[in-house]
């Protein structure tokens, strides 16, 4: 009787014994595979540039071409030079921030040297809303007029980014739009024709006039890389899968239907495709990407928040993309200041439809 109990008692033992064993080994398992992975993506995110947010203001900056001859009337001047020191001295107006949504503002810079400074040619809102399973894509205009932190008299929102990098053009974008931006990604004209190089190109439909400006902007890039001036220009119009060096050339054109609205729209097109493109990409594919674009990107993201970023990649790849540009249709008027084409914007609409469109 002793002995069968014992035995009984061995086996029970044995069994608790053997259950811990495997136990311990998945766990090990999983233990490993959670180092491995993070180590591999701590690889990845040592390559990107982080800004340490210690750029000074400037005031040694290229100015663009003047675009016009003459001014606007003073009095439309001095009202819209009035409106955006108001506005940008409202304090009334707190900015907008959601615990459940993640902004970070998207910038291409339209330098013509790889690795050099410029001014923001392309911004781009991305709204990351986890309430609404959403993700928005608000383009800001380059040209809308603005009041930039530090700087005596009004300008276009690009001009920030010049005069004290992203640093300032987030705090410009903030205080006069009233919308808490959570982090910004920068990458220059280079770093964008090898990211659409990497994800096989981007499908797009241009039309005939589009290929005549489109080719301009190419030749440009060719005399700077020192290439042929007709290498890897537009043969024909229609539907076609572009390089890398033909979408920057679409993405920047200004003079072909809505000037910079237009543009603005094409941007966001080859930025829908590029993110339908990433949804696809296997692991060797996405290796090979993350690897050559990473070093050619700028970011004030920590690496934790990119870490949770590329964690939740999988989940907001199925969210809604909704997409549109400040200033709406209906809330601009065009202006020359200084001999600049600018946009005098309604900024109490403009925040207003920021506020509906971003959070709710």
């Amino acid at each position: 009787m002793l002995h069968k109990w014992l035995h009984k008692r061995q086996e029970k033992m044995s069994a608790k014994k053997r259950a811990a064993i495997i136990t311990g080994s998945i766990v090990g398992v999983i233990a490993v595979l959670f180092l491995s992975c993070f180590l591999i993506i701590n690889g990845y995110l040592s390559k990107v540039k982080y800004d340490p947010g210690t750029k000074s203001l400037t005031f040694d900056i290229d100015s663009e071409p003047a675009d016009t001859t003459s001014d606007s009337p003073q009095s439309e001047i001095d009202a819209l030079n009035k409106e955006i020191e108001e506005n940008f001295k409202n304090n009334s107006t707190p900015l907008m921030y959601d615990k459940d949504v993640f902004n970070i503002l998207l910038i291409g810079c339209d330098t013509r040297k790889a690795g050099g400074s410029g001014r923001s040619d392309s911004m781009i809102l991305v709204s990351i809303n986890k309430k609404t399973s959403k993700i928005v894509m608000t383009s800001l205009l380059r040209d809308i007029y603005v009041k930039i932190p530090g700087i005596a008299q009004g300008n276009r929102l690009n001009a920030a980014y010049a005069y004290g990098g992203a640093s300032l053009l987030l705090n410009t974008i903030e205080q006069n739009f009233k919308i808490k931006v959570d982090k910004y990604i920068a990458v220059d004209f280079f770093s964008f024709m090898d990211i659409i190089d990497k994800i096989g190109g981007v499908s797009i439909n241009i039309s005939d006039a589009e290929v005549k400006v489109a080719n301009n902007y190419i030749a440009e890039i060719n005399h700077l890389k020192g290439l042929p001036a007709d290498d890897g220009k537009f043969t024909s119009s229609g539907m076609q899968t572009m390089t890398g060096k033909q979408a920057l050339g679409f993405s920047r054109i200004r003079y072909v239907g809505n000037g910079d609205f237009g543009r603005t729209d094409r941007q966001r097109l080859v930025m829908n495709q590029v993110f339908s493109k990433l949804k696809t990409l296997n692991f060797i594919q996405l290796n090979d990407l993350l690897n050559t674009i990473l070093p050619e990107t700028t970011t004030n993201l920590s690496k934790g928040e990119f870490f949770s970023l590329i964690l939740a990649m999988p989940t907001y790849s199925k969210y809604s993309i909704d997409s549109w540009h400040v200033p709406t249709n209906d809330a601009f008027s065009y202006l020359s200041i200084r001999k600049m084409s600018v946009l005098g914007i309604d900024f109490q609409k403009t925040i207003a439809e920021m506020r509906e469109r971003i959070y709710n």
